[in-house]
C-alpha cells in the first residue's frame, strides 16, 4: 500500500502550469510542505525537527490548490510516494514527490 498523510504548512508559492497529458490541457501544481516532528531530547528539553516535502496535484485539485492555498496555510494532504528519475550534468539524480490526492485546508 502506497498511502502518505501528512499535516504541515505550505512552504513555498505554489507553481502551477498547464501540460498536454493524453490529448488534453491539465493543470499541474507543485508545492513544498514543511512538516514538524516534535520530540524530548536527552536532557528531556523539547526540540523540533522540520522536514520539507516535495509535494504536485493534478487536474482538478491542482485547480483547487492554486485558488484556496497559499505560502504559509496549515493543511491536511493524503497522497501516495511517487519517484521521480533523470541525468544532469552527466550525473543520475532522483527524489520522492507526494502525488497529493485530497486535501483539506486547515485554520489557524
Amino acid at each position: 500500500m502506497n498511502l502518505v498523510v501528512l499535516k504541515g504548512n505550505v512552504a513555498s508559492d505554489i507553481e502551477s502550469k498547464e501540460v498536454n497529458a493524453n490529448g488534453r490541457t491539465t493543470t499541474v501544481v507543485n508545492f513544498r510542505l514543511a512538516v514538524n516532528r516534535f520530540f524530548k531530547k536527552s536532557d528531556q528539553t523539547r526540540d523540533k525537527d522540520t522536514t520539507f516535502v516535495s509535494c504536485e496535484a493534478w487536474d482538478t485539485g491542482a485547480e483547487t490548490i492554486k485558488k484556496y492555498l497559499e505560502k504559509g496555510d496549515p493543511v491536511l494532504i493524503n497522497g501516495s510516494l511517487k519517484s521521480e528519475s533523470w541525468e544532469q550534468d552527466g550525473q543520475k539524480r532522483s527524489r520522492i514527490k507526494v502525488r497529493v490526492n485530497n486535501f483539506e485546508r486547515l485554520f489557524r
